[in-house]
This record gives C-alpha cells, structure tokens and sequence, in this order.
C-alpha cells in the first residue's frame, strides 16, 4: 500500500510539472503574438497624420515614408504660423474609421478606412472625407504603413 502511495505521489508530481510547463510555453507563445495589430498601427498613423502630427506619424511608417513625413514636417515648419494653425484646425475634427483588414500576401495586409469629419467645419462639404486603404507590412520592428498607395511618392 505504501509503495502504491509513493508511486501515486510521483505521478502526480510529474502531471504537475507538466502542467506547470505547459502553461509556462502557452504564455510565452502568446506574449510573442502581443504586439499591436495591423489595424490599431493603421488606426494611430492616421490619427497623427491628420492631427498633423507627422513626427509622431513616422514613428509607424517604413523608412521611406518616414523620410517622406519628416520632410513634409520640415516643409510645414517653414510655413507662417497663421497657416500652420488653419491647416491644424481644419484637420483636427477628422476621425479614421477602419473598416476592415485583409491579408495581401505573407507579411502584408491591406487596411480599409474612412476618414470622417466628426465636426462642422466652414471649409467641409460633407461628413465622409475620403475612403481609401493603407498597406501595412511586417518588418522586424513590427507592423509598418508602407507607401504602395497611389497618392504617395516615396517608391522610387
């Protein structure tokens, strides 16, 4: 009987740390897959950009982009101060909306969006902006906004 108890004991021993491995491996995959997804990184690109806040936009664009925003920010610091603050107050009423995501290959995906006027301006002629999409790729950094859209011309 005691040697059924001694053997029942290292059983359950082994099943426990087995367990506990086994919780130890699921938390450590899942962290690995916490990063932000395609569509929050989308989401806070477009918030910045239209916020004309482009040093904060590059942080979530690849590299040409990002160059592309930084000059655009030297440009919009060139301006005279009065411009500078009518651009800022007709831009900050406009809300990205995403709409959905689709994977465009293995390490891209194509984020759909609308851009809303969320307040009445004297220089908008209606709610919805534009509707468009960005192309989001995976570089070792995380998700990116890449600059494959049409109205860019960072690809050179």
């Amino acid at each position: 009987m005691k040697l059924l108890l001694i053997n029942y004991y290292i059983i359950m021993k082994y099943n426990i740390f087995k367990l506990f491995i086994s919780i130890i491996t699921l938390l450590f995959a899942v962290s690995c897959n916490m990063g932000p997804k395609p569509e929050n990184i989308a989401e806070d690109f477009l918030k910045a950009y239209f916020a004309a806040d482009y040093e904060n936009a590059a942080k979530y664009c690849t590299p040409a982009l990002e160059q592309d925003l930084l000059d655009a920010l030297e440009e919009m610091n060139a301006l005279n101060e009065e411009i500078r603050e009518n651009i800022k107050r007709h831009t900050q009423y406009y809300a990205p909306q995403i709409k959905s995501a689709e994977s465009a290959g293995d390490d891209s995906v194509s984020v759909y969006y609308s851009i809303v006027n969320t307040a009445a301006d004297s220089l908008a002629t209606s709610n919805l902006v534009k509707e468009s999409k960005l192309d989001i790729v995976k570089t070792e950094e995380g998700y990116r906004v890449n600059c494959k859209e049409e109205t860019y011309t960072c690809e050179k």
